[in-house]
């Protein structure tokens, strides 16, 4: 056979090999260009298959440890038919492979049109007459990382790592390859082996995607001046896997969960089907800012059209440092009124509507507390109405307390179980979306707050983990999350066809659910539930890497009445989406008109946020940083939010391949700040520490 698959879009050169023994290779996948120069792997015996499949009594082909790039039923697999189609938004590879015993895959490669990100994933099927254990699938796998140029991949690759945790979301830091131990280098004059059997990884280990790392990742080759950007697109767990293999080459495997990391097994009976979680990887010539604008590109394309990320509504919500979930009647109309003032146009009643007291452990029937709400909660839905916001509720639509009533008189099969007990997660049970009668019930509680109260927003939160999953029903208590979360899917999927307008965010304590299985179909994420507003600008300035600007909801939430205080609030959220909250019945004149100038300013400018791709001058920040930049360019017009949480001085780098003509701070208004831009570099002095502004640049 011995024949070669090529294809050029978008700015993509994609190169499959297909050897003499029908095994297809990956061989190529970079910028399109003349002057990179390919290394092409010419050793037969070195065999890099398009798929990594472990199958239960099957061996790995050479020592491996703990590495997912050695097995031995990846050879199986063999090349029968391509096509490559036309689809909505661009088109689609599709490579059919089979093995002698009936295994079947089809190997998908969606590409999109503009877009240098190829979406992947495999579907496997069992079409032999005997059951096939997995034990791990690829969703995609690259051999030839950083393999372009002259020098070997050691002496040139930095490797970002997305850093994620409760209040400290998109922290990502960067190494030298040589820091992480894979050999394929020369060190002090010596050569290292062409490769070895450690690894580099980092994962998702339950039902919190995000709650360690962001499931996705970076990296860049100093040499070619290349840069890799890639996701994850799952809820539940997965593993990214830096390697090396022979021929002195790096490898990047994208998984969902795995036996070995995860306790996954997936029993493939004849005639059934397995298909991984999707996979995105691109390449582009130009450093991280190009990466992630190429990344927000790809987010925007694969997402769920929907009114929202269109208008970029203000939201108002009641939670953090407002009323931390202690609502009453008659401080929700206080809070109501400010946000109206300010010019908010939803308003989200959070947590404590259900229940009086402490009600952590007894969610999940939803039913308003009239203690709290002696006039009922649809009259504060109204007045919020009457006041031009679109009501919302906060609920946490996946569990019930412990002590909830309901929750005592259901059966176990509603429940994540596991050894014959309901699991149990900081005093809440996790309901399984895999039972249609939970389905069911979740959908008729939506369908009466919708109805009954005319809700048109919903933050649904999740703050408990279900561990390794259930044990009922299933394989393994991993594929039950999988399984778990491709119903969830589902039913938000069912929900908009119902309510096509309906908007939901997604929260998960704040960034602990920060993925785009969920991202495709919400149209807002809680990016944090950070309280210090200075260490909220950590966050602000790099979460765009994380989300499309859009649909990064970040906290404005003013707790001291000072005016470098409020601005430095909204600073925060004017380049994302400012979701509004705060102290607001303490603030003076003065800063309500500072809320209201710059909530004014994000709907003139939000236009622009919707289509601006992000950018880091500073690179990406981190908390021992003295100042911070993040901003957003769409054609001539760059924003530019600076933040000097430790200093007065600011000094930016800036470069567009065009002049800029023209630097104003936007907000606010009264600048009160010295800056002047030269020679490449916008030099910012502050009235004094912990300030922030918004520049606005204009490039002819």
């Amino acid at each position: 056979m011995n024949k070669s698959i090529m294809i050029q879009e978008n700015g993509l050169s994609v190169s499959f090999h297909i050897r003499e023994d029908g095994v297809v290779e990956l061989n190529g996948l970079h910028p399109v260009q003349d002057n990179v120069k390919t290394k092409i792997q010419e050793d037969p015996e070195i065999i890099s298959p398009l798929l990594e499949v472990q199958v239960t009594g099957k061996s790995t082909r050479a020592m491996h440890a703990y590495k997912h790039n050695f097995s031995s039923a990846s050879l199986d697999f063999h090349y029968v038919e391509h096509k490559l189609e036309r689809w909505e938004k661009g088109k689609e590879l599709q490579i059919n492979l089979q093995t002698e015993y009936g295994m079947q895959a089809v190997y998908h490669m969606k590409f999109f049109d503009g877009v240098p990100v190829v979406q992947v994933w495999t579907q496997l099927s069992n079409q032999g007459a005997e059951e096939i254990g997995l034990e791990y699938v690829s969703s995609f796998i690259y051999r030839e990382l950083c393999n372009n140029g002259s020098l070997p991949y050691g002496e040139k690759t930095d490797i970002y790592t997305p850093l994620n945790g409760w209040g400290c979301e998109a922290q990502w830091k960067k190494d030298d390859i040589r820091n992480l131990n894979l050999p394929g280098m020369t060190v002090d004059g010596f050569n290292m082996p062409g490769f070895g059997n450690n690894r580099y990884c980092y994962g998702g280990r339950s039902s919190w995607s995000s709650c360690e790392y962001l499931p996705m990742g970076l990296t860049h080759d100093r040499e070619t001046g290349e840069s890799y950007c890639f996701q994850i697109e799952h809820s539940g767990q997965w593993l990214v896997e830096y390697g090396t293999e022979p021929g002195a080459r790096l490898y990047l495997a994208l998984s969902g969960p795995t036996e070995a990391e995860n306790g996954w097994w997936k029993n493939l009976k004849p005639g059934e089907t397995f298909t991984t979680v999707p996979a995105a990887f691109g390449v582009v010539q130009g450093d991280i800012s190009k990466a992630v604008a190429v990344l927000t590109a790809y987010r925007r394309k694969i997402r769920r059209p929907n009114a929202d990320d269109e208008k970029l509504n203000v939201v108002f919500n009641d939670y953090m440092n407002c009323l931390m979930g202690d609502p009453t009647d008659e401080r929700e109309r206080m809070i109501i009124d400010k946000a109206a003032e300010m010019g908010c146009e939803y308003y989200c009643l959070d947590c404590g509507w259900y229940d009086k007291g402490y009600w952590w452990d007894r969610v999940g029937e939803w039913i308003e507390c009239p203690q709290r709400f002696p006039n009922g909660l649809k009259s504060i839905c109204e007045y919020a109405k009457s006041k031009n916001m679109v009501m919302g509720l906060w609920l946490e639509i996946e569990v019930m307390g412990v002590a909830c009533e309901l929750a005592s008189k259901l059966p176990d099969d509603w429940f994540i179980c596991r050894h014959g007990r309901r699991h149990i997660d900081n005093k809440r049970y996790l309901l399984d979306f895999r039972n249609p009668e939970v389905r069911k019930y979740c959908s008729d509680v939506v369908e009466r707050l919708i109805r009954d109260y005319g809700v048109g927003y919903f933050k649904i939160d999740y703050n408990v983990t279900m561990g390794y999953g259930s044990d009922l029903y299933t394989d393994s208590c991993s594929d039950a999350i999988m399984e778990h979360y491709r119903c969830l899917y589902q039913w938000y999927e069912d929900l908009f066809a119902r309510h096509p307008e309906l908007v939901v965010e997604n929260c998960g304590s704040g960034g602990q659910r920060m993925d785009y299985g969920m991202l495709r179909l919400l149209s807002l994420q809680s990016t944090s539930d950070q309280t210090d507003y200075i260490y909220n600008s950590y966050i602000a300035a790099n979460v765009a890497s994380a989300v499309t600007p859009e649909q990064a909801g970040m906290w404005v939430y003013p707790y001291e009445d000072e005016e470098e205080h409020v601005i430095y609030n909204m600073v925060n959220g004017l380049l994302l989406r400012p979701y509004i909250s705060g102290m607001v019945w303490k603030l003076s004149e003065n800063s309500i008109r500072l809320m209201q100038e710059g909530i004014a300013l994000y709907k003139d400018i939000r236009e622009d946020v919707k289509e601006a791709v992000p950018f880091f001058p500073l690179g990406f920040g981190n908390i021992r940083q003295d100042a911070l930049a993040y901003g957003l360019r769409r054609e001539d017009t760059v924003y530019l939010s600076v933040f000097a949480p430790k200093t007065q001085d600011v000094k930016i780098p800036l470069a567009f391949g065009k002049e800029i003509g023209r630097v104003e701070v936007i907000y606010p208004g009264k600048a009160n700040c010295e800056y002047k831009y030269g020679n490449g570099i916008l030099s910012v002095h502050m009235p004094r520490e912990k300030t922030a502004r918004l520049f606005k640049l204009t490039l002819k």
